[in-house]
């Protein structure tokens, strides 16, 4: 122990003695502990347990109680959400549902309890068109009566004004900023034909919805999904029991902790998920730990070549080279616990600071700040043996040094030595192995090992690959030359700090390279009917003339009337307009036969596939896990399997044989589309499935009729119907998820008819529609349309994530800043400990400009370096990261989108070419030209 204290003064000392070397390191290791020490506090405080989350809801309030089977019995399993899993006997009765009214529900609840009706939901089906400062819009409104306590207790909370009385509405935050009002205004709104204004009595927030934009008065309806119960003594278990029997659900604060009692038939396997999402982590946190360690490694080994005579000195007065590694490892536990505190307590504190921006993230309010310790615990353990890690090749390095040659002040040239470069090929090819070992046999130990061997490897290669290169200086202008050769004679710095790059250029791109992933996966499952950019209008039915019975709308609403306001409207914004139908086609209950009851028949549509291009899935056992894995294995062999889980069947199927609708909806041109167009006016379809066509150009619809007994409910009669009609095959990633685009004759053949709901029209212009001109529009169409009977909206067809776009940029920014820095730094050092030859090439009268090409160019020697390794061992890392990801889509069927190989070129851009340029650039401005002349230390 004495010699580790005497290893930690000579540590301090060492930091105290060079701050600026010293505070380099830290921020080197810290950076990225900053990061998850950021990530954890924000999750912790954000993450509501289900206590708080009741808290959150209810406030003090004793229940929330929903009415999900009123009249009969039900069994609830659980009480921990809102959302509680329940069941209910199946009764013989097959009258109307049950109903239960606020005195039935007070009823089953001690005598003095209070009722409040109460959402989850602000986001209801009641919104209110009303005037704002650009036009006309949308806001939710709540039919409360704010003046009931239990809303107050509920959590409630006016941030400006006082409940509402008469005809005054009260105001979100988010409401009042978009109507741009407040308390003592009033708004507008609009109600068919006329004009009403309220006054604002307030500004409330809900705390479990602070960013809704919605208005609250009692005189709006109130379509709320339960009550809010406040009782004279605690809430019971006996209490929720009883109201079960009455057929509804309870959530309440005093139950929270009462254990599920879900049977375990209902019980299902999460394996796959699980273990993939294990894995997945372990390689995200293998991935940052290498970056940290190749990051902050440099700063040790060019500080301990810095050092190089102190330890000179060190081993001249009797130091063994165990002690001169015991000082160096003290150096970087030193760092590495002062990296975690330092993090540590300030991503609390920017947390801390945060918290109301965090809260309008997530749209909540927080409990208060919360720094997940456990986590935080592991992060400090983390970093020391990072910081051991880091400084563990320097402290090796430093142990060896030649005193004699040390102490004179030189720097013997060392024979690169062919072992390391063995070395470095073994653990290059020992990753390549035991990634391949891990995918197949899928262990995570393995896949972790491999990202570790691999960027190990690499690293090992460098001085090799760095003596190969310097031989290339000889074709090459003076400053490239001379940089060339310096990194190849001095392998030991350069290594280093193209490890730094390394690290994160392959933390980064395989970030980057899954962000890219899922984005093209997310538009994968999109559904894709009209091609990009297309422009559609589309109208529905907003009558009120529905039959009680059906649900279904009654006449026939204002089409065309409402197609010539909207078609005025859109002429205000867009010239050359012209607008053609697409006829929307359904199925009825009777698939138009006069001969079944609509009142107790289904209808359904589906497209077949000849028997022998059916998939063997759908003949196979699945039952048990095994013959699932079995069956979806032999699945992927097959090539009939080729159906996917993006689909819903046969609804709202396109119907047209314009040449400009079919055009857009199926991407042909020429004598194709001609052939296309006879074919849908001669009563044919267009389908992108081609296994569905038939030997004989046919495609074969089944049109199935189900029958149920009146009294019983029993199933008594299943009828089906085959219909062959002429198809011709469009590309597969076309005409949506029912893939077939009918004809007119093809969908009155198959019993459809076109929809009460809705109408769509293609539209062309030959004004480009930017967002300036959507809004325009959406202002103009959000307007009453035919008396109220008709809405309308306007839509640029859009396949495209912004989202995942914004995030895949952001990602490669910050590796690309953090691989600016880390190369910057690593040259920084490299020409600091090189500043005596830099002296002698002043001396020996080289100017002062070939000095800073000379800086220049190392900058941009070792961020190719780094960049091109980085590359590859990130791209290495992503196919690791994809296998966890696709392990548990992998074993369904119909099949799930995979993640593939999607190269993110604009990440490459800013790493292989951006960063070099701007490093040279900086290089350039801020290297020294002049330099003192310095005495020989011998």
């Amino acid at each position: 122990m004495a010699s580790q204290r005497l290893a930690f003064r000579i540590a301090r000392r060492e930091a105290l003695r060079y701050k600026g070397r010293s505070v380099l390191s830290i921020t080197l290791l810290g950076l990225p502990l900053l990061g998850v020490a950021i990530g954890a506090s924000a999750y912790d405080t954000a993450t509501l347990s289900p206590e708080e989350t009741a808290i959150q809801y209810l406030g003090e309030n004793d229940a929330y109680i929903s009415a999900d089977n009123p009249g009969e019995p039900l069994t609830q399993f659980t009480w921990d959400s809102q959302y509680p899993w329940w069941e209910s006997e199946m009764t013989e009765d097959d009258g109307e549902p049950g109903t239960i009214t606020e005195m039935g529900v007070l009823a089953e609840l001690p005598l003095g309890s209070r009722i409040t009706p109460y959402s989850f939901w602000n986001g209801s089906e009641q919104r209110a068109q009303v005037e704002t400062p650009d036009g006309i819009g949308d806001i939710d409104v709540l039919g409360y009566d704010l003046t009931d306590p239990n809303y107050e207790a509920a959590g409630f909370t006016y941030l400006d004004g006082s409940a509402p009385i008469r005809d005054e509405v009260v105001l979100s935050e988010d409401a009042a900023s978009y109507l741009e009002v407040g308390v003592g205004d009033s708004i507008t709104m609009v109600h068919g034909g006329a004009d009403e204004e309220f006054e604002v009595s307030g500004i409330i927030e809900i705390p479990w919805d602070i960013n809704g934009r919605y208005a609250i008065a009692s005189f709006f309806p109130t379509e709320a999904s339960g009550w809010l119960v406040d009782t004279p003594e605690p809430f019971t278990y006996e209490d929720a029991l009883a109201l079960n029997e009455a057929g509804m659900t309870v959530w309440a604060t005093s139950l929270i902790d009462r254990p599920s009692t879900i049977p375990a038939e209902y019980g299902y396997s999460v394996t796959y998920f699980d273990e993939a999402t294990l894995t997945l982590y372990v390689l995200l946190v293998v991935v940052v730990v290498m970056e940290v360690i190749l990051l902050a490694g440099p700063a040790f080994a060019i500080s301990a070549r810095r050092r190089t005579r102190e330890f000179a000195l060190m081993s001249a007065t009797g130091a063994t080279p165990k002690q001169i590694r015991t000082i160096v490892l003290a150096g970087g536990v030193l760092f590495g616990v002062i990296a975690a505190v330092v993090a540590v307590l300030l991503g609390i504190g920017v947390v801390a600071a945060g918290r109301p921006l965090l809260e309008q993230i997530v749209g909540y309010r927080t409990p208060g700040l919360q720094v997940l310790p456990w986590l935080q615990g592991v992060l400090v353990a983390a970093a020391i043996v990072t910081g051991l890690l880091s400084a563990l090749a320097a402290a090796i390095s430093a142990s060896r040094i030649n005193v004699v040659a040390a102490l004179m002040g030189r720097t013997p040239g060392r024979k690169g030595s062919k072992l390391w470069l063995l070395i470095g090929l073994v653990m290059v090819g020992g990753g390549m192995v035991a990634g391949f070992a891990g995918i197949t046999i899928w262990s995570m130990p393995l896949m972790a090992g491999a990202i570790v061997l691999l960027q190990l490897g690499l690293v090992a290669c460098t001085p090799a690959l760095l003596a190969l290169t310097a031989k290339l200086g000889r074709w090459m202008p003076l400053a490239p030359r001379m940089a060339l050769r310096e990194a190849g004679r001095n392998r030991g710095s350069a290594a280093p700090a193209i490890a730094a790059v390394l690290g994160v250029v392959a933390g980064g791109m395989a970030f980057s390279m899954t962000i890219a992933a899922n984005n093209v996966r997310g538009e994968a499952l999109k559904e894709h009917l009209l091609p990009q950019g297309a422009l559609t209008l589309t109208m529905w039915n907003d009558s009120e003339d529905y039959d009680p019975e059906t649900g279904m709308p009654i006449g026939d609403p204002a089409w065309e009337e409402g197609l010539a306001e909207s078609e005025a409207r859109l002429g205000k914004h867009l010239d050359e307009l012209e607008i053609t139908k697409i006829q929307i086609s359904e199925t009825d209950a009777t698939c138009g036969r006069e001969d079944v009851d609509p009142e107790n028949s289904y209808c359904s549509v589906a497209m077949t596939r000849p028997a022998e291009n059916r998939c063997s899935f759908w003949e196979t056992e699945t039952h048990t896990e095994e013959q699932m894995l079995a069956a979806v294995a032999a699945a992927r062999e097959d090539p009939n399997c080729n159906e996917t889980g993006d689909g819903y069947g046969f609804y709202e199927v396109p119907t047209s044989a314009d040449p400009d609708v079919v055009a857009a909806y199926s991407e042909l041109e020429g004598d194709e589309l001609d052939a296309a167009v006879a074919l849908l006016e001669d009563g044919g379809v267009l389908i992108s499935d081609a296994l569905s066509l038939t030997d004989e150009g046919t495609v074969v619809f089944e049109q199935r009729i189900e029958s149920w007994d009146e009294e019983t409910g029993e199933e008594t009669e299943s009828e089906a119907t085959e219909i062959e009609l002429p198809a011709i095959v469009v590309d597969e990633n076309l005409l949506g998820y029912s893939k077939v685009l009918l004809s007119p004759g093809a969908a009155e053949r198959l019993g459809m008819t076109e929809s009460l709901w809705s109408r769509q029209y293609l539209v062309s212009t030959s004004t480009v529609v930017d967002s300036a001109v959507r809004e325009a529009i959406s202002s103009d169409l959000n307007a009453e349309i035919a008396d109220g009977d008709i809405s309308a909206n306007f839509r640029v067809t859009d396949y495209t994530d912004l989202t995942s776009f914004y995030m895949m940029l952001a990602v490669a920014g910050l590796c690309a800043l953090i691989t600016l820095g880390s190369t910057a730094v690593s040259t920084g050092l490299i020409i600091a400990e090189q500043r005596k030859d830099m002296t002698t090439l002043g001396a020996v009268g080289a100017a002062p400009g070939l000095r800073k090409r000379f800086a220049m160019w190392q900058t941009i020697m070792i961020a190719l370096f780094g960049s091109a390794l980085g590359t590859v061992a990130g791209v290495i890392g992503y196919a690791l990261i994809r296998q966890a990801l696709n392990r548990s889509l992998m074993n369904q069927y119909p099949f799930q989108v995979l993640y593939t190989w999607e190269l993110p070129w604009t990440s490459f851009a800013i790493m292989v070419v951006a960063v070099p340029v701007l490093a040279a650039i900086g290089a350039l401005l801020f290297t020294k030209a002049r330099l003192p002349s310095e005495r020989r230390l011998t």
